[in-house]
C-alpha cells in the first residue's frame, strides 16, 4: 500500500494538467459505435458465409429492375458471397500444384486489426479520462508446403504503434511473430499406430488458455482476459519463443509436448539461456447433430532458468489451465480454472501462487453473423501485487497520463466483466467487434482502481 499511497501526490498534480472529457461524452460515443454495428448489421445480413460452405457459383448481377422472387433473389446474394469469399482467399494464393513434387502450395498471408479504446474511471480520487486508436496488429507473411509432407508458416509483425503511450505510430518490420516448420511424420513413414504425428521446429504460440488457443482472427472478445495473457509465454519483444514440438494424435485425443528456449531474438533463438517444457492435451469428448461439441483442454508449462536467464511469460515458474468447451445450436459456453506460481521477482512482493477463473458464454442473435458474448473474469495471488490488469488499455491510461499506481497496475485481486457484440461482414475475414469492460483492482481488500472501458475494432486476414 505505501507505494500506491507515496504515488497519489504524483498523480494528482498530472490530473490538475490533464484535460477530462465529460463522462457524457464517453457514453455518446459508446453508443454511437454500438448503433454502426447494428446499422451495419442490418446492411450485411445475407452477406455471410462459413468458412467451410462450397465455394461455387458466378457472380449474379441484376440487370433489370422486374420483381423476383424471394428465392431466386436469396440465390442470387448467396451466390455473390460465396464468389467474393472464393476472390478473397483467392488474393492470397501465390502458387499450387498437387503434382509438383518440390513446392506444392505458396500463399501470402496477413492480418490488419485496428481498433479504439476508452477508459473512464478513478484512482486515488483523480478522475481517470483516456482514449487512443491504435494498429494493434499488423502481420505479414508466407505459408507454404513443399516436399510433400513439410509444411512452413512465417509470419512477422509490421507496425510498432506507441499512440496510445503518446508516441508515434511506425511501419517497419519489428520482429518476427511466428516463424515455423512441420513435418507430417505419420504420412512420411507410414505411421498406422496413430491418427496423426507431426515434428515442428521453429517460433510459435505456446497455446496456454483456451483464449489462446483462439486466433486473434476468431476470438470473441476485442482483448483477451488479463489472466489469460498473464501465462501466455512470451519473450521480451512480445513474441513467441523457439523451440522443437510433437503433436500426435489417436482419436479423440490430441496431445503436443514440446521444449523451448528462452532467449529472446527477433528471428530464431538460439538455446542460451534456460528452458521451458510445454504440454497441451485435448480431448475430443462430443461431435454431435445441431453444431453440438464438448471439448475439454488441459495445458501445462515448467520453466527451468538461472539468474541472469532471459526469461518467458514474465519470469513465471510454471502454470497449469484446465478449460471446458460447450457448444450447441447458438450456444457456447466456456469455461477455465487457472493456478500458477510467479517464480523469482526483483520485487517480493510479485512472487507467489496466482489463479484465475474465466467463464464465457456467447449466443449468434443471427447465425453465423452476429454474435453476443459475456465474459467474467477473476484473478486473485498471494502476494499484494501477484497479479496484473491488461495494458490495453488502463495501464497505458496510466503511463501516457501520468498515473504511477496505475501504469503498474498490480495489486492481489481482479473482477472483470465484459459485454460484446462481433459482426462478421465476410465470415471472419471481415468483422466489426465492439464491447464495454468494467475493471475493479484491489489489494489488501481496498480498491485501488475502478473503471469503464469501451473498445470498438475492424479485423482483417487473408
Amino acid at each position: 500500500m505505501k507505494q500506491f499511497t507515496s504515488e497519489s501526490d504524483l498523480e494528482r498534480v498530472s490530473c490538475k494538467h490533464y484535460r477530462s472529457r465529460p463522462y457524457t461524452v464517453v457514453v455518446q460515443q459508446l453508443a454511437i459505435s454500438l448503433c454502426t454495428i447494428l446499422i451495419l448489421t442490418q446492411m450485411a445480413v445475407g452477406q455471410n458465409a462459413h468458412e467451410d460452405d462450397v465455394l461455387i457459383g458466378p457472380i449474379s448481377i441484376r440487370l433489370t429492375e422486374s420483381p423476383v422472387d424471394d428465392s431466386s433473389t436469396f440465390a442470387a446474394k448467396d451466390s455473390q458471397r460465396k464468389d467474393f469469399l472464393k476472390r478473397w482467399r483467392k488474393l492470397a494464393a501465390i502458387y499450387s500444384s498437387s503434382e509438383d513434387p518440390l513446392i506444392q502450395e505458396l500463399k501470402f498471408i496477413g492480418r490488419v486489426h485496428y481498433q479504439y479504446g476508452l477508459v473512464d474511471g478513478s484512482v486515488v480520487g483523480n478522475d481517470v479520462n483516456y482514449e487512443t486508436d491504435e494498429m494493434r496488429r499488423f502481420r505479414l507473411g508466407l505459408s507454404a508446403k513443399f516436399l510433400k509432407n513439410w509444411d512452413l508458416y512465417a509470419e512477422a509483425e509490421m507496425s510498432d504503434d506507441q499512440r496510445p503511450r503518446g508516441g508515434e505510430l511506425d511501419i517497419r518490420f519489428k520482429h518476427m511473430y511466428q516463424f515455423k516448420m512441420q513435418l507430417d511424420m505419420k504420412n512420411a513413414f507410414d505411421l498406422d499406430g496413430v491418427d496423426g504425428f507431426k515434428l515442428g521446429i521453429g517460433s510459435r504460440e505456446i497455446n496456454m488458455s483456451y483464449e489462446w488457443v483462439t486466433s486473434s482472427k476468431r476470438i470473441k472478445t476485442v482483448e483477451r482476459s488479463a489472466i489469460a495473457n498473464k501465462i501466455w509465454a512470451y519473450n521480451s519483444e512480445f513474441a513467441n519463443p523457439t523451440g522443437i514440438w510433437f503433436i500426435a494424435e489417436r482419436e479423440p485425443v490430441t496431445w503436443t509436448l514440446g521444449a523451448f528456449s528462452t532467449t529472446q531474438h527477433d528471428w530464431v533463438a538460439p538455446f542460451n539461456d534456460g528452458e521451458l517444457y510445454y504440454s497441451n492435451v485435448h480431448w475430443d469428448l462430443q461431435n454431435g447433430p445441431d453444431n453440438e461439441e464438448t471439448d475439454l483442454r488441459w495445458t501445462m508449462f515448467l520453466q527451468d532458468v538461472s539468474a541472469g536467464d532471459e526469461v518467458l511469460a514474465g519470469g513465471l515458474d510454471w502454470a497449469t489451465a484446465v478449460s471446458i468447451q460447450r457448444k450447441r445450436g447458438p450456444w457456447e459456453f466456456h469455461l477455465e480454472g487457472i493456478y500458477g506460481n510467479n517464480g523469482d521477482q526483483l520485487n517480493a512482493n510479485r512472487e507467489g501462487d496466482f489463479w484465475g477463473i474465466v467463464v464465457m458464454p456467447s449466443y449468434w442473435l443471427i447465425q453465423d453473423s452476429l454474435e453476443a458474448v459475456f465474459r467474467y473474469q477473476y484473478q486473485g495471488s498471494r502476494e499484494i501485487e501477484g497479479i496484473r490488469l491488461n495494458s490495453r488499455y488502463i495501464r497505458r491510461a496510466g503511463a501516457r497520463d501520468g498515473f504511477p499506481s496505475l501504469a503498474n497496475g498490480r495489486g492481489d485481486e481482479h473482477h472483470s466483466c465484459y459485454l460484446g457484440l462481433h459482426k462478421l461482414i465476410r465470415s471472419h475475414h471481415q468483422k466489426i467487434m465492439a464491447g464495454v469492460e468494467y475493471d475493479s483492482l484491489l489489494q489488501n481488500g481496498n480498491q485501488l482502481f475502478g473503471s469503464w472501458s469501451a473498445m470498438v475494432a475492424y479485423r482483417m486476414y487473408w
